[in-house]
């Protein structure tokens, strides 16, 4: 079953990539995910952590879906993704470490923040 979500992973962000003319960075992308298909859960995942943390299209293009959802307005451009992108995200959130987390800090990334939203964000990993 892991070797078929990848194919599906790797052809979803192919054509994301070719959406919007990245196509020879969404088959670089495709092809390191490929190359893990048989290698187990472990190596799947820690790739899709690898190449979702690129910058990237890959994050950007989920990123700006993910903020859509429940968004009335909206569904039908989140809704698109999900054929495309679906694949990856479930491989992605299916953390094989089942780790615990081991702070309680928000990490922005991708998001335009104030001098202010800055400040109190340093203020805050100060005080732990």
């Amino acid at each position: 079953m892991i070797p078929m979500l990848v194919e599906k992973a790797a052809r979803g962000i192919i054509e994301e990539g070719k959406h919007i003319g990245k196509e020879r960075e969404a088959e670089k992308m495709a092809k390191m995910l490929r190359e893990t298909k048989n290698s187990g859960m472990k190596e799947v995942w820690r790739c899709c952590a690898y190449l979702y943390t690129l910058e990237s299209f890959l994050y950007k293009t989920l990123n700006a879906a993910m903020r859509l959802v429940g968004d009335k307005e909206q569904e039908k451009i989140w809704r698109s993704k999900v054929r495309t992108l679906g694949p990856f995200c479930l491989l992605l959130w299916d953390d094989p470490f089942n780790t615990k987390l081991t702070t309680k800090k928000t990490l922005y990334r991708g998001a335009t923040l104030t001098k202010e939203q800055i400040d109190a964000y340093t203020k805050m990993a100060e005080d732990d």
